[in-house]
């Protein structure tokens, strides 16, 4: 059968309704958002649905932004959270410091909308990442701590210069 913008939109809505979740219904761009509680200093994230005829993208977005004298520090942080990420990956936006995790979920012609356990594992995804570099990112813009060692930190390696 394939996927649609239209069938995808209905698989996300019948993913809310299942998990109970309030949210805001899909847009004339075919965007939906729901609000996540995330445990780090952030305390929530907005997650964004767009459905499109080929993809479902989801991107939580981070409550913070990096002031334009912090944007290279934010971009290293990024960068080197990336690295070696399987699903999924940081975007940031140099013009304003925007900063979301990014998660799609491929569709089309020859392959349906995707599964309520396929979107709950890109939704959670999303989650986890940012609480596991969240804190990180926020010493990281507020200049406590360099984005080598705050990645070094979290992912539990050794800093080499």
């Amino acid at each position: 059968m394939g996927a649609t913008a239209e069938s995808i939109r209905e698989a996300v809505e019948d993913y809310f309704r299942v998990e109970e979740l309030k949210w805001i219904p899909f847009d004339e761009n075919d965007i939906a958002r729901a609000m996540f509680g995330v445990k780090c200093k952030f305390g929530h994230a907005t997650v964004f649905f767009h459905a499109q005829d080929d993809r479902l993208l989801i991107r939580a977005m981070v409550p913070l932004e990096a002031d334009e004298d912090t944007r290279l520090a934010a971009a290293e942080y990024l960068l080197r959270a990336n690295y070696g990420m399987r699903n999924g990956g940081f975007d940031f936006d140099f013009r304003d410091g925007e900063i979301s995790f990014r998660f799609p979920i491929y569709c089309g012609e020859e392959v349906d909308a995707p599964t309520h356990e396929q979107i709950d594992y890109a939704v959670n995804t999303c989650i986890l990442t940012i609480q596991r570099y969240g804190d990180g990112l926020a010493r990281v813009i507020y200049g406590i701590e360099s984005a080598k060692d705050s990645i070094a930190k979290i992912e539990g390696k050794r800093v080499e210069d």
